[in-house]
């Protein structure tokens, strides 16, 4: 896994992009995070999802939501993407109440293979290098492959939140930067 590394979206990556998510969409299961539910199927909607993309990060046409920036978990080995992150510049209410500041997801075909965790090894990576000193994250409950995989990068368990709209209860995790290890 020597060759996997965070990359930012790119057009040059449209073809690997769009193989993922055509995987992911077959397959079925839930799709995060939230920036991997912008169309595209094509090269003008995958250009514009990098705008998108590129303005959410930048801070601009918000629509009430935080300021974010969006990595791909590419292997160079393989030319492949194999997950994505999503990473919050501050909480905003739902961010704080659920979900915290790191969305991330493993391609179906690459998950269990340890993948999870270096993703969000990196994006904690990124965190600290936007001066956060604490991360919030939250997964629902019968999620247990997010469970295990915040657990492997020093989450604490904190409480559990049931989501307004849907009730379900999501376990909320706590990840301190500042500890020495």
């Amino acid at each position: 896994m020597s060759s996997v590394k965070l990359i930012k979206p790119s057009k040059k990556y449209f073809k690997q992009y769009k193989e993922m998510m055509d995987e992911w969409n077959m397959e079925g299961s839930r799709i995060a995070p939230w920036p991997l539910h912008l169309k595209y199927h094509t090269q003008d909607y995958f250009l514009e999802m990098l705008n998108r993309l590129e303005e959410v990060e930048k801070g601009i046409n918000l629509e009430g939501y935080p300021a974010s920036t969006t990595y791909w978990l590419y292997d160079s080995e393989r030319d492949k993407i194999i997950g994505a992150s999503n990473l919050r510049h501050f909480l905003d209410e739902a961010g704080m109440k659920y979900w915290g500041h790191i969305g991330y997801g493993i391609r179906p075909t690459e998950r269990k293979k340890g993948y999870g965790t270096q993703l969000l090894n990196l994006t904690l990576g990124k965190a600290k290098d936007i001066n956060l000193d604490k991360v919030s994250l939250g997964a629902y409950e019968g999620n247990t492959g997010s469970w295990k995989i915040m657990e492997k990068c020093n989450a604490k368990f904190e409480k559990v939140v049931f989501e307004d709209e849907t009730g379900l209860p999501i376990k909320k995790y706590r990840i301190d930067l500042n500890i020495k290890g």
